[in-house]
């Protein structure tokens, strides 16, 4: 049977600030980007399921690729710049607010708010296209079990979760890692998905 793993990158080394401005925010957002991984190993059955897959992709960030190397030292990724994470909207307000609110107000714009409509469109249209590059991987060949992996990044994630489903590919198993939000958008959390037809959440 047919998988696709989709994983998030592991924990980046970079402390959080608890009210930053909107400058510190966008500081943050610049330097998470460049960030390395902290010392925590990687889940083993997160690890063993990486090592495991016919074929590896990983974005082109550092935290994707530090994360494949931890997780798979013998295997060579295929790395794709479409993999990325979705840029952050720094939002144009002031004061200082927790870093859980700057991230929601920035994911949520770019959600909801009608000026960000064709920024939408292009997110969906590059997670479609990230769905099928994983699908193509998942099925080539003519052997019985062939699977992809993807250790990517949390909001695309999501996007490509969604991708999936509409090309009725199902959920089969999940891992939560140790974020709230679970699954693909927790550090190394994972989902794992085969072509069936029934859609669930991410």
């Amino acid at each position: 049977m047919s998988t696709i793993l989709i994983a998030r990158h592991g924990p980046v080394a970079l402390p959080a600030p608890r009210f930053p401005s909107r400058d510190e925010f966008d500081a943050y957002v610049r330097a998470y980007e460049t960030a390395a991984l902290t010392q925590a190993p990687p889940p083993p059955d997160l690890a063993r399921r990486i090592q495991s897959a016919s074929t590896l992709f990983a974005s082109a960030s550092p935290r994707s690729l530090l994360s494949a190397s931890r997780l798979a030292p013998a295997r060579i990724p295929i790395v794709d710049s479409l993999f990325g994470e979705e840029p952050q909207i720094i939002p144009q307000i002031g004061g200082r607010w927790p870093l859980i609110c700057w991230f929601s107000l920035a994911r949520g714009m770019e959600t909801f708010h009608p000026r960000e409509a064709a920024r939408r469109d292009a997110l969906r249209r590059r997670a479609e296209a990230a769905a099928q590059i994983l699908i193509d991987a998942a099925q080539q060949g003519s052997a019985q079990e062939n699977s992809a992996a993807l250790i990517g990044h949390g909001w695309f994630n999501r996007a490509i979760t969604r991708a999936l489903h509409q090309s009725n590919w199902r959920r089969l198993d999940i891992s939560a890692g140790s974020g709230a939000l679970g699954r693909v958008s927790a550090v190394s959390g994972y989902a794992v998905f085969a072509p069936g037809g029934a859609k669930f959440g991410d």
